[in-house]
């Protein structure tokens, strides 16, 4: 019938069938998802800090030109 397969998983970066005990096939792969991770961190963290910018202009801008429907202060 069906032929048991050996005790395997697959790389998380390329897929190719690897050993059960590693986490990666090579370290080119492991090397690569390390930098993967570390450039969406990076773009979270640019990406955070232009929601902060656009959350004070909008704050402190209404105040001082009269934009988004209020009246410049006299």
């Amino acid at each position: 019938m069906a032929d048991k397969v050996s005790d395997h998983k697959h790389c998380p970066v390329c897929g190719k069938s690897m050993n059960a005990e590693n986490r990666f096939c090579s370290e080119e792969c492991e090397k690569g998802l390390a930098g993967q991770r570390k450039r969406q961190q990076r773009t979270m963290w640019i990406f955070m800090g232009i929601l902060v910018l656009f959350m004070l202009l909008i704050y402190i801008l209404p105040g001082q030109t009269g934009c988004l429907g209020t009246a410049p202060k006299p």
